[in-house]
């Protein structure tokens, strides 16, 4: 059912923290001016209650986070690699720094390795314990300037595309997913699209992706004067 429920609020207010959901616990980290004992919390999924997340010692304020082998991953901001092991409630550092120019935005894992959004509609890829960014290759022609456009061929009928990214993430098969906006010829006809990427690791250090699934997912209403879709997070589940 697609319904939502409303939940208990956060001990502390915030604004863009680091969410991560492992083990039907949803963490909780910074997004507040406070670095003491309020600065991260865990929702507990199944008793529906919010704990204060008690951390020795404080790292910076966390830029990316996300979960690999059952443990919160993250970059803070000073690019700084970090560890989060909630068995043990501590941060460890990593040997890395995610020093390469550019922006990396909407982090996320599948199997070992690290995947994001990266400047221009690029999809990057790299080694956790590494973070030595790198194009996914195959996607020449999704990866274009957000401010160009594709041509499509819309149930039998080449038509020109404007399209922005609006969030990468990744599904339980394996593959990314990625939303983006599209004006189909009219500026007030906005449509929200989605693409299904498969990912295949090859000999050479390389990994190419294949477009398998591409559609409009939602149609905004024309009164509405949106000029764009806000994607804030997805997930695939079994229904």
């Amino acid at each position: 059912m697609r319904t939502w429920h409303r939940v208990p609020s956060l001990k502390v207010a915030r604004a863009s923290p680091a969410v991560s959901l492992l083990n039907g616990k949803i963490y909780v980290f910074g997004g507040c001016e406070e670095f003491g004992s309020n600065w991260a919390e865990v929702f507990n999924l199944k008793t529906q209650t919010w704990n204060t997340l008690t951390i020795p010692e404080i790292p910076h304020g966390i830029h990316q986070s996300v979960v690999i082998e059952h443990k919160v991953y993250a970059v803070d901001e000073e690019e700084q690699s970090l560890y989060f092991l909630p068995s043990e409630g501590t941060w460890r550092k990593g040997k890395k720094q995610d020093s390469k120019p550019g922006n990396r935005h909407d982090w996320c894992a599948i199997g070992n390795l690290l995947y994001c959004r990266g400047t221009h509609g690029r999809i990057l890829w790299c080694e956790p314990d590494e973070l030595d960014w790198k194009k996914v290759k195959g996607l020449e022609e999704f990866q274009r300037s957000l401010s160009g456009s594709i041509l499509l061929c819309l149930h039998s009928v080449p038509t020109k595309v404007k399209y922005d990214i609006s969030r990468l993430g990744s599904n339980s098969a394996g593959n990314i997913v990625i939303f983006w906006n599209a004006h189909l010829g009219d500026p007030e006809s906005l449509e929200l699209w989605s693409d299904e990427i498969s990912m295949e690791r090859r000999q050479g250090d390389e990994v190419w992706g294949k477009v398998v699934w591409f559609g409009a997912v939602y149609k905004v209403d024309p009164l509405s004067h949106s000029y764009s879709v806000q994607v804030l997070h997805s997930a695939s589940i079994n229904v």
